[in-house]
């Protein structure tokens, strides 16, 4: 089980055609072969999203943003649950409580400073599966750099220009 619960459990992200995600990542994952286009393809009847490796990095910068503000609604809600009632007659305490919470429960702004921690926990693991993706897809990158090197006659699959 994730993180965020089993929200993502069944979701696979490809950047260039290299898997990440619940069945532990990597090509070995089931990478599938490309759909068209630049990017990566899914094998057929898998969940998940296919992207090319800019798409990759724009939607991380986009769910990293959206966790951060996240993470700033939280603790402004988390102030919210600590509010006292303005005098201590009993209407008051009751509606506090129905708001900050207490006796009764959690009240109004304890459930929604849960519910915005739930929201947290979904886009930390978005983020860590497009970085984890993005990660795989630098790897074969350099991977296949060296490869490419070493059939070329360089041992540290290095450039020496365009002279050789």
């Amino acid at each position: 089980m994730t993180a965020s619960g089993n929200w993502l459990s069944d979701v696979m992200f490809w950047v260039d055609g290299v898997a990440s995600g619940a069945a532990g990542g990597g090509a070995a994952a089931g990478g599938g072969g490309a759909l068209g286009g630049s990017g990566g393809g899914a094998p057929s009847g898998s969940q998940g999203f296919s992207l090319t490796r800019e798409e990759a990095e724009r939607a991380l910068e986009e769910f990293r943003a959206i966790h951060d503000d996240l993470v700033d609604v939280e603790r402004e809600a988390a102030s919210l649950t600590r509010l006292t009632p303005p005098a201590g007659d009993p209407a008051s305490v009751r509606l506090n409580e129905a708001f900050a919470g207490g006796s009764s429960g959690p009240g109004v702004f304890g459930y929604g400073a849960g519910h915005v921690k739930k929201e947290i926990a979904y886009f930390s693991e978005l983020v860590e599966r497009l970085e984890k993706a993005l990660g795989y897809v630098a790897e074969a990158d350099e991977s296949a750099g060296h490869h490419v090197g070493k059939a070329g006659g360089l041992e540290d699959g290095g450039d020496r220009g365009a002279l050789e």
